[in-house]
């Protein structure tokens, strides 16, 4: 596990507490910064709500235990001041760990996914009854084909909607209609990219970090025109997940295979949080495939 911050800003760093013993991982834990509403570099972090689902139904990975590491990515997002509900796993869905291609929720509205591979198909239903069983009533199980906010991303008063090979393109009027919020589509041109989630990641509602060679011409525009600070991100940092992240607005907890992006985002005034994740997720995916965020704008 790896942090990195930005360079102060004519005082010296807050201490960082270590995490109480009730929220230690089992080895290799990790002294957090301490959850602040802003720092000396302007970020604000907001407290943030998220779903998770342990990987107990994941075959053995040879290099790795990815509970331990999936139980790093919660603890870390705990340590933060952030809030996590965990879903119960299903047998014979080891998918699930995958929370992040499970939904789109935005203001207690929850657009399920709809898998075009066969094995992952249960998965939405089971997800979409966890969140019928805590009270959230206006859910829809949609028609056309995405992956939850790996594909509809929620941005603000937008939604980032990836025209790729896991997302219909009727999905983005469906959804749409269904969150109450505009759409904006951007085409993935990089076979190496099939989900936005792995080509950018929203750091604030003015900043994104972003691969540009996964875009077109027509979407690079588009975010332009709606993120005023944008940071391009190397190949290999994009390649190894790095953009697959999760940010509360001033800290990103990221893999710790993209050191590059780790060392651009402290520059800009983030603070990051490297984990591995490798045994959790499949090439090119990082923290954020494991992490579903309830997005509440009101």
């Amino acid at each position: 596990m790896r942090l990195s911050f930005p360079p102060p800003a004519g005082a010296p760093a807050a201490a960082r507490p270590v995490l109480p013993e009730r929220s230690r991982a089992p080895r290799g834990r990790v002294r957090l910064p301490r959850p602040r509403r802003r720092d000396a570099a302007g970020r604000w972090a907001t407290p943030r709500h998220y779903v998770m689902c342990p990987p107990t139904h994941l075959p053995a990975h040879p290099a790795s235990a990815p509970l331990e590491q999936w139980e790093a990515v919660r603890e870390t997002l705990l340590g933060l001041g952030h809030r996590v509900s965990l879903v119960t796993p299903r047998s014979g869905m080891p998918g699930m760990v995958l929370a992040g291609h499970a939904a789109t929720v935005v203001d207690g509205r929850v657009l399920g996914a709809r898998y075009r591979r066969t094995a992952r198909q249960p998965e939405a239903p089971a997800y979409l009854r966890w969140f019928a069983e805590r009270g959230f009533r206006t859910r829809l199980e949609p028609v056309f084909a995405h992956e939850g906010a790996s594909d509809l991303l929620p941005a603000g008063r937008h939604v980032l909607a990836a025209a790729g090979p896991h997302t219909e393109l009727r999905a983005h009027s469906e959804a749409g209609q269904f969150l109450g919020l505009p759409v904006v589509p951007l085409e993935l041109t990089d076979p190496r990219f099939t989900r936005l989630g792995g080509a950018l990641t929203v750091l604030t509602d003015r900043t994104v970090a972003y691969f540009p060679g996964a875009f077109s011409a027509a979407a690079r525009e588009r975010l332009a025109r709606l993120f005023p600070e944008r940071l391009a991100v190397g190949e290999a940092d994009a390649l190894a997940g790095g953009l697959d992240a999760v940010c509360d607005g001033r800290t990103v907890v990221l893999t710790d295979r993209a050191p590059g992006l780790a060392g651009l985002l402290a520059r800009h005034g983030f603070r990051t949080v490297g984990l591995d994740v490798s045994g959790l997720v499949c090439p090119g995916a990082g923290v954020r495939s494991c992490v579903l965020e309830l997005r509440d704008n009101r």
